[in-house]
């Protein structure tokens, strides 16, 4: 056994040498990774066996060894080590399917142009782009590694990059000069490069920039032409698209607005034609317009600073220019319109508005502001006042005079004011339904002279004060008659001519001291002009003479009796005969006296008049009047300037007559109970009767404040929307008989909720001192009745005039023409077109409205009246623009956040001012008070609104209206928005912090602009278009039918260059093709400047180049692999795969460094080289054997020692073995 035991270590000794000597055979190998053999002990026993000895040795293995060799410098660049983990992956020549795996760098370059090692096998790397980018990282991937021979042929310029600067201080060359290349004079700069043909021979291209535009007002751009040259030819620029910043095709719609992306893609299809529009050629942007209707020129009434009277007395219609063209007169007498129906309006289409115009005389642009505030009323959103019976329709009026306790005294019964009470503006019943609020004001104001007139009339016998309450108001001494006659019957004009009326006069105290029981005045009448008038006199004068004087020619009358001047102070004539030529040429007006003397029995009267027609001495009929009165007064019935800033007239038609100066000082220990007035005619004299007057019915009153001068004056103040009441002193004060200290006005204390005119309950009322200047004032309130326009409400409707046309123009207050939901940038919905129409309802002959007028539409004529002095209606269309463009954007505040939860209930009280906003609506301004109480953001932001929209201006009387007020409850703020749209709309709010309401900026409204797009034209003016294919053409025919819709492709001008103010290029950013090689070239000019420095080149290259062979390779340390040539060209030819195993150990080697990968190994890991536990790869580099020869030779003469020792071994055995045989034989 021993012998045999031997041999195994005998054997294992000679495998040892063998892996020895291989190792030290390939310590020159690249690569080359040394073996260890490994051993193990034989051993073999049965169960019954013990302290059995060992049977030898075996052979297990013999393992690579994969330490890093040395590395070691080479000059070839092929020549690569991996320094870490990792393999070169290899395609094997012998069997292209298979993938052998080596760390033997030593490559070179086959005769394809393949990257292989000594075995032919080649070198596996990943695909890259152009920028070096790792395409694919799969085995299936890879590529062999190869020169790229494409490149090293010439190729043609394709691309040129252009990064020029043009400097900004260059002058722009004259548009008539002609362009020469070899004149600097007709370019601005030019810049050169060097290009190549497709043979790789080069070429000269040159750009010749021509600056062309300086910014203006209208454009605020740079702009070049640019022209281009390639060895003296020249490339023509390509039609290229307009883009935005990022280079996307832009569109433009009618209106010339840009868009990427058209509203409704479905416009913009491929295949189909359009006309061609180019980014300079939009037009100027002008602000879209409204509707507008210009009436005829009126330069006949209002030119050369003419004024025109407006009436709305039904007595003087007659008068006006509309009854004279009723009654057909052929010579009507200019100057004089009627003001009711004045002008019928229908804005978009909303249905058609009537206004009446307050009486007054204008010129054309005070008409204009006159019918524009009218319309803004009337299409308005404004509400009445209306009034609850019962609870604040009442309101009460108390004087307080000293009551020696040093307290003031009021009266026993205080002075109760029924707004419901029927007055000379409205009915019981249209009280009760709700007023506008200047009919309000002027209706109550009416009520409460009236009501303190009737404080002192006796409920007895009409006529009489009740004693009591006279003395009470301490009125005694100041009361006075007055008599009222029946409505006069306006359905025939007034009598015209003149007339005389006797005037019974009774007054106690003024015929006591004449010693009679009444009085003889007269009442003259004249409507001469068709202005009907009524004057008082105390004298009818005999003439016994009339002449002319010798010396002067004036005329000279001859009276019974003896007057001084002072008696007479002027005279008015009456003649029974209206066409009498004496009147004729005096007049009906009161002519006065140059000079006066008597005899001591007759008067001689010398009158300013000269007389020129001496037959008008011989008349008969004439009556005089001397004196006008200072005892009584005579007038029609009107409301005109009765409260302030209440521009609108009422008439009751009734002729009143009532005392004046001593005549009213009645006193109460006076019986005054007699009727003051009877009036009869004069026989001979009178020439109408006293019906034609209303004097056949009278009612008289005995009065202490003449309705015409208030002794407590209501107003309304705008700023603070509130009532007021100013107690005229002069009237209820001190001094005055009366002496009153102090008044109040107050409302009937309620049990819930407040007055619907904000006027305070008794016992909150405040007492004001007449003594001072002070008024009291009401709380702000909102009017809360009927709207006075229901539904369809406009807003900005303009009125203006024009001084040298000399027409009126109205214009519908918003832009914008008919468009369908889609068609323009921005219209998501339909928008309607914005129109106006103009006219007048037909009148009748008493100035009412025709009521067979139905107000039918004829083009923008409304209705079958003639609003004359405005030049309307115009037939057809005469006189009318369309609206443009699109509807204008309103005026928007929007509030900061609040700094509490307002959709949460919260209080707003008094305090600091808290529940006061100051608001400016398009110039009107307003403190507006909100309530104090419980709000939510929705509440208060409802509250606020409505008392945005009473507002009104203090002067115009225009109002705001259709302001809108919303709470934001995502941002916890409030949003105000005008009605009204364009520049003239703004809105600013000021309010307290806590609601967000501080600070707020401006809103200001914005009228929309567009332009009118010029489609571009050929050289004899034809329209161009670009065909479904591309081409431009002037023919349209093919695809006329197939054009786009709405949004139309933009294009720029043909190799134009366009910078902005701070020299940026803002088109073109994409490249431009130009025409004229065999090939376009392709001219990027995004690097291109203009700024304030010298022309400067940062940048010129281009893409093509000429044949070049190879000059170089480089491969970096992350296995990158670029080639060079010697045409500058550098290309990216792949990136080496470096695979790495989970078991080296299992690899199968194959030879010359190379592996087989195993199931033993493991399937390749693959990476990149200097990545992710991957070594980098080292160029000019090997890596050597890991071969360490001094160890190997250690091992080998160990090896041997071992050998000898086995041999030895089995020598011994041997010779013990004969032994024993030798012993046997």
């Amino acid at each position: 056994m021993s012998f045999y035991t031997a041999l195994t270590g005998l054997k294992g000794a000679q495998t040892d040498i063998s892996t020895t000597s291989n190792n030290i055979a390939n310590v020159g190998s690249t690569g080359f990774k040394k073996s260890r053999t490994e051993f193990g002990d034989i051993f073999g026993t049965t169960p019954l066996q013990t302290n059995v000895v060992g049977a030898g040795t075996a052979t297990k293995s013999i393992t690579q060894q994969f330490s890093q060799g040395n590395i070691a410098q080479s000059t070839n660049t092929l020549d690569m080590a991996i320094s870490g983990q990792g393999f070169f992956a290899l395609k094997s020549a012998g069997n292209p399917g298979q993938v052998v795996y080596t760390r033997n760098g030593a490559f070179n370059v086959s005769d394809s142009g393949e990257i292989v090692d000594s075995a032919g096998q080649a070198l596996l790397g990943y695909p890259v782009d152009s920028d070096g980018n790792v395409s694919d990282k799969t085995l299936q991937g890879a590529q062999k590694l190869k020169l790229a021979a494409d490149f090293g042929e010439p190729k043609v310029t394709e691309n040129i990059s252009v990064g020029v600067n043009l400097p900004a201080s260059t002058k722009v060359i004259p548009a008539g000069l002609e362009f020469d290349v070899n004149d600097p004079e007709t370019y601005s700069a030019s810049s050169s490069v060097t290009i190549f043909d497709s043979a790789g021979n080069p070429k000269s291209a040159t750009v010749f920039y021509i600056k062309t535009q300086d910014p203006s007002t209208t454009d605020q751009t740079y702009k070049y032409d640019t022209k281009m040259f390639v060895d003296g030819v020249e490339l023509l620029p390509e039609l290229a698209r307009a883009t935005d910043a990022k280079g996307t095709a832009q569109y433009i719609d009618k209106f010339g607005q840009k868009t990427t992306v058209p509203e409704d893609t479905g416009y913009i299809l491929e295949g189909k034609g359009s006309p061609l529009y180019r980014a300079d050629d939009l037009g100027a942007a002008v602000k879209s317009t409204p509707a507008m209707l210009a009436g005829q020129s009126l330069s006949a009434y209002l030119g050369d600073g003419r004024t025109v009277e407006i009436v709305t007395d039904p007595m003087q219609f007659p008068k006006t220019m509309e009854y004279q063209a009723l009654a057909g007169e052929t010579n009507p007498t200019p100057g004089t319109f009627w003001g009711k129906d004045f002008l019928l309006v229908d804005v978009d289409n909303s249905g058609p508005v009537s206004i009446d115009i307050p009486p007054g005389t204008y010129n054309g642009t005070q008409l204009a502001e006159a019918v524009q505030i009218a319309l803004r009323d009337a299409f308005g959103d404004d509400k009445k006042v209306q009034l609850t019976d019962d609870i604040d329709n009442e309101l009460v009026i108390d004087l307080k005079a000293p009551a020696g306790d040093g307290t003031a005294k009021g009266l026993a019964t205080p002075i109760t004011v029924d707004l419901h009470a029927a007055s000379i503006v409205a009915s019981a019943e249209k009280a009760i339904d709700g007023l506008e609020l200047n009919d309000f004001l002027v209706h109550a104001q009416r009520l409460i002279t009236n009501a303190m007139n009737e404080k002192i009339q006796s409920s007895g016998a009409a006529g009489d004060e009740d004693v009591a309450l006279a003395n009470e108001l301490n009125v005694s001494g100041r009361m006075f008659k007055k008599v009222a006659g029946a409505e006069i019957n306006t359905s025939t004009p007034m009598p015209g001519g003149t007339d005389v009326l006797a005037i019974t006069h009774v007054n106690p105290q003024i015929n006591t001291a004449l010693s009679v029981a009444s009085v003889e005045r007269y009442l003259h009448y004249s409507n001469v002009t068709k202005s009907p008038e009524v004057t008082a006199y105390d004298t009818k004068l005999t003439v016994s003479d009339m002449v002319a004087d010798g010396s002067t020619g004036k005329l000279t009358l001859t009276v019974s009796g003896v007057y001084s001047q002072s008696d007479l102070e002027a005279l008015r004539f009456h003649q029974v005969d209206p066409a009498g030529t004496f009147i004729g040429e005096v007049g009906a007006n009161e002519v006065s006296i140059a000079e006066v003397s008597d005899d001591g029995t007759d008067t001689t009267i010398i009158l300013n008049h000269v007389v020129v027609d001496s037959g008008i001495l011989a008349a008969t009929d004439v009556t005089v009047l001397a004196k006008p009165s200072d005892h009584i007064e005579a007038y029609f019935d009107n409301t005109q300037g009765l409260v302030e800033g209440v521009k609108d007239t009422f008439y009751s038609k009734e002729l009143r007559i009532r005392e004046i100066q001593n005549s009213s000082k009645r006193v109460t220990t006076t019986d005054n109970a007699a009727t003051a007035f009877a009036f009869a005619k004069i026989d001979t004299v009178s020439v109408n009767e006293l019906a034609d007057f209303g004097l056949d019915s009278l009612t008289e009153t005995i009065n202490w404040i003449d309705d015409r001068d208030p002794a407590i004056k209501l107003g309304y103040d705008e700023t603070n929307q509130r009532l007021t009441f100013d107690g005229v002193s002069s009237q209820i004060g001190k001094g005055t008989g009366v002496g009153f200290d102090l008044f109040t006005v107050y409302s009937k204390k309620l049990d819930a909720g407040e007055n619907g005119l904000g006027i305070e309950a008794f016992g909150n009322n405040q007492d004001i001192d007449l003594k001072t200047d002070e008024i009291l004032n009401g709380n702000a309130f909102v009017t809360d009745g009927p709207e006075i326009r229901a539904e369809n409400k406009r807003y900005g409707i303009e009125v203006e005039y024009d001084t040298v046309q000399n027409q009126f123009i109205v214009k519908s207050g918003t832009t914008g023409e008919a468009l369908r939901a889609n068609s323009a940038v921005g219209v998501t919905s339909a928008q309607n077109e914005s129109s106006v129409a103009v006219g007048r309802y037909a009148l009748s002959t008493t100035g009412e409205r025709d009521t067979t007028d139905d107000a039918t539409y004829a083009f923008n004529k409304i209705g079958n009246g003639t609003a004359q002095i405005l030049g309307f209606p115009r037939d057809g269309v005469e006189g009318y623009t369309k609206a443009t463009g699109l509807i204008s954007k309103p005026a928007v505040a929007v509030g900061g956040e609040a700094l509490m939860n307002m959709s949460q209930a919260f209080t707003v009280t008094a305090l600091a001012n808290e529940n006061r906003v100051n608001v400016v609506v398009n110039g009107v301004s307003a403190s507006i008070v909100l309530p104090e109480g419980n709000y939510k953001g929705t509440t208060f932001a409802k509250e606020l609104e409505t008392r945005i929209n009473n507002m009104r201006n203090p002067i115009s009387g225009a109002p705001v209206g259709g302001v809108t007020v919303e709470y934001d409850a995502t941002n916890n703020n409030f949003k105000f928005t005008t009605a009204t749209t364009g520049e003239g709309s703004t809105i600013a709010i000021d309010g307290a912090l806590k609601f967000g309401l501080k600070n707020i900026p401006l809103g200001l409204g914005t009228t929309t602009e567009v332009r009118q797009p010029v489609q571009a034209t050929d050289e004899l003016g034809r329209p161009l278009y670009i065909s479904p294919t591309g081409e431009i053409t002037a023919n349209n025919q093919a695809f006329a039918d197939n054009m786009v819709q709405d949004y139309y492709p933009l294009y720029l001008d043909e190799g134009e260059l366009t910078f902005d103010l701070d020299g940026n290029i803002v088109s073109p950013i994409t490249k431009v093709d130009y025409e004229g090689l065999l090939k376009p070239i392709s001219m990027d000019f995004s690097k291109i400047t203009q700024l304030d420095k010298p022309f400067s080149s940062a940048e010129l290259s281009q893409d093509g180049y000429s044949a070049g062979r190879l000059t170089n390779l480089e491969i970096d340390n992350y296995g990158n692999v670029n080639a060079g040539y010697s045409n500058g060209q550098n290309v990216a030819l792949g990136k080496i795969i470096v695979a790495n195993f989970s078991n080296n150990s299992g690899l199968k080697q194959i030879g010359n460094s190379s592996f087989l990968a195993t199931k033993a190994s493991g399937d390749p890991e693959l990476g990149e080289a200097a990545n992710d536990g991957f070594g980098q790869i080292l160029s000019g580099s090997l890596e050597r054997s890991n071969v360490d020869i001094t160890e190997e030779l250690v091992n080998l003469i160990t090896s041997q020692r071992n050998y000898q020792a086995a041999a030895k071994a089995i020598e011994t055995s041997s010779s013990m073995t004969q032994t024993i045989i030798n012993i046997r034989t």
